[in-house]
């Protein structure tokens, strides 16, 4: 059940750790005779947990091996299933990017009965804001003789790279055995704590007190929904969120929103983006369709821009949701809301969550008609009336084409992931 931010004090988890306390477990495994713990892991919807993808990464094919432990009360289960984020990469350097994973287990009270920890998507930080790591802290493998979850406190320090805003550096003072450990930024979960740097000399981060964190927005793809958020009184959001999930007015309603552009840039403290930013409004939360309802899409610029809107199938084929007759893609703060559909049929809802992509160039840059015209280029379409059609080129070679642009002209355009909408049920 989402809680809202108004009834809540001021940093209430930290404050209040206690009531968290069985949505915290540790990882545990069998090793050389004694039960260890491999790392951290938290609640994040009914039955499914998160923690760090190294930390369960060799007992992928034996999940059985594995068990969960809640120190609150006791309880340990056994782990039905794992699942790696799909970008987890353990590099040449030994940095692991998208080091997230997330397990599934039968849960039983006080467990079953216990709201997951509170996350929202596209959360602000600011660099050098203080932020906090809730867990039962391990040393040397075992739990440390503490009766309740403990916080420990340090700074968020910025992105890991300058165009790479789920890597995140933070100096919390965890340790091994903390790998998994939320990170608050005192109400609600904004990141998972990973590890430490200094181990990594590609980084050229020689000390332990710089650590890595992953920003929680990675769930995503994981399949897990944000559980707070929701708007109840029409006036806005309740975070300063990117995605939100909003009660929308006019055409699309009571649906979701999600906000694009400029101020995930200001979210990491980056340069001052040109680019504007794109509301996307559906008529339903994206998971939240019935099988073959009618999907509406409403594009709402914030300044002049030209927008690509498409979704990619399991076959890597390219539905192009925006534009769909004119080639034109142009846009301009205050224009109507665009309602969209797939060609001459209704775009409907399926139980196949495809990934979508919204690709903004900035309409004023004296470039963005050629930026554009390489973004999607005329024999990218299907001869002919094109209603209906996938595009020619393929989804992996889009999103690569984009990439390219996005290392010479980042100022200028910018490209959103986001799993589409998509059915939970198949009948």
């Amino acid at each position: 059940m989402a809680t809202s931010q108004k009834s809540r004090t001021k940093e209430w988890l930290v404050q209040n750790p206690e009531q968290v306390g069985n949505a915290l477990a540790h990882v545990i495994a069998q090793e050389g005779g004694r039960e260890m713990v491999l790392g951290q892991a938290w609640l994040a919807a009914p039955g499914r947990l998160i923690t760090c993808g190294h930390v369960i990464e060799r007992y992928l094919n034996n999940p059985q091996q594995l068990a969960l432990r809640f120190p609150g009360s006791g309880n340990r289960y056994p782990i039905d299933r794992i699942g790696l984020h799909p970008s987890f990469v353990r590099q040449p350097d030994q940095l692991v990017k998208f080091d997230v994973a997330l397990l599934e287990a039968k849960l039983q009270a006080p467990e079953s009965l216990t709201s997951p920890l509170p996350f929202s998507y596209e959360q602000e930080i600011k660099t050098n804001q203080t932020l906090w790591a809730i867990r039962y802290p391990a040393h040397l493998g075992q739990l440390s003789a503490h009766p309740r979850p403990l916080t420990q406190d340090g700074r968020f320090l910025g992105p890991l790279r300058v165009h790479d805003q789920f890597h995140l550096l933070h100096d919390l003072p965890l340790s091994p055995g903390d790998s998994g450990a939320p990170i608050s930024d005192g109400n609600t979960i904004v990141a998972v704590h990973c590890g430490d740097t200094a181990t990594l000399p590609g980084l050229g981060l020689p000390t332990t007190s710089i650590r890595l964190a992953l920003w929680v927005d990675a769930l995503r793809e994981l399949g897990i929904s944000e559980t707070t958020g929701v708007q109840s009184d029409n006036k806005g959001w309740i975070f300063p969120a990117l995605i939100a999930f909003i009660l929308t007015a006019g055409a699309v309603a009571y649906g979701t929103s999600l906000f694009f552009g400029e101020q995930a840039k200001r979210t990491w403290n980056w340069s001052e983006s040109k680019i504007p930013a794109v509301k996307l409004s559906f008529n339903e939360p994206i998971s939240g369709y019935k099988f073959m309802e009618q999907v509406k899409i409403s594009i709402a610029p914030q300044g002049t821009c030209i927008v690509y809107l498409f979704a990619v199938d399991k076959s890597d084929n390219v539905c192009l949701l925006y534009p769909q007759k004119e080639y034109n893609a142009s846009l301009r703060k205050g224009e109507e809301p665009l309602i969209t559909f797939f060609g001459n049929q209704k775009l409907v809802a399926t139980p196949d969550a495809d990934p979508c992509y919204l690709v903004v160039i900035n309409g004023q840059a004296s470039d963005a008609q050629a930026l554009s015209s390489e973004v999607l280029k005329p024999e990218d379409y299907p001869p002919g009336d094109r209603e209906g059609k996938p595009l020619v080129v393929k989804g992996s070679v889009l999103i690569e084409r984009i990439k390219h642009l996005l290392e010479s002209d980042g100022d200028k355009l910018s490209m959103t992931q986001f799993i589409g909408p998509h059915s939970v049920d198949s009948k």
